[in-house]
């Protein structure tokens, strides 16, 4: 939806591919823009590199972060945002819009990167700067990972019940 602003994704991936990197983006579910954005992908000649995905199985989408660098999530509003709780859950780093609690859960900086979806220059250098960091990539993974695991399910039962 445009909410989520899933075209910013692709220009950032097609802003990486003209500075010569590898990149691959999968866009998981479907949606109102999907048209719309498959047909910006052909006109600028991104199939290879953008790929739609459709629904998937919750398994699906758990191997799809686990097998990612990044999540690239740049709505512009969020309750609770599940998608980034769940991509930090696999280690993937966000890269999101500072939007209701995503700064405090990203730790303001060092479990994922806070952007401005207006700055696509910008988030394309982000991205590049922990590319070729690998150990702070890796160091951003790890903590990302190690918080989003202290908020499980089963955790938040637990708390539910105390309060009760």
């Amino acid at each position: 939806t445009s909410n989520k602003n899933p075209l910013v994704a692709i220009q950032v991936v097609q802003n990486l591919l003209q500075k010569g990197k590898r990149v691959r983006l999968e866009l998981l579910g479907d949606g109102s823009l999907r048209n719309t954005l498959e047909q910006y992908v052909s006109t600028n000649q991104l199939d290879p590199y953008v790929v739609f995905r459709g629904n998937v199985m919750a398994s699906e989408v758990k191997k799809a972060l686990a097998d990612s660098h990044f999540l690239i999530f740049l709505s512009d509003s969020e309750g609770w945002p599940k998608a980034v709780a769940e991509a930090m859950f696999w280690g993937c780093v966000p890269v999101v819009q500072p939007v209701s609690c995503v700064p405090w859960m990203l730790g303001f900086g060092t479990r994922g990167v806070l952007v401005d979806k207006q700055n696509l220059e910008l988030i394309a250098e982000k991205i590049l700067n922990l590319w070729t960091n690998v150990s702070m990539l890796r160091k951003m993974s790890e903590a990302a990972l190690e918080w989003s695991r202290a908020y499980t399910l089963e955790k938040f039962e637990t708390e539910i019940k105390k309060l009760m």
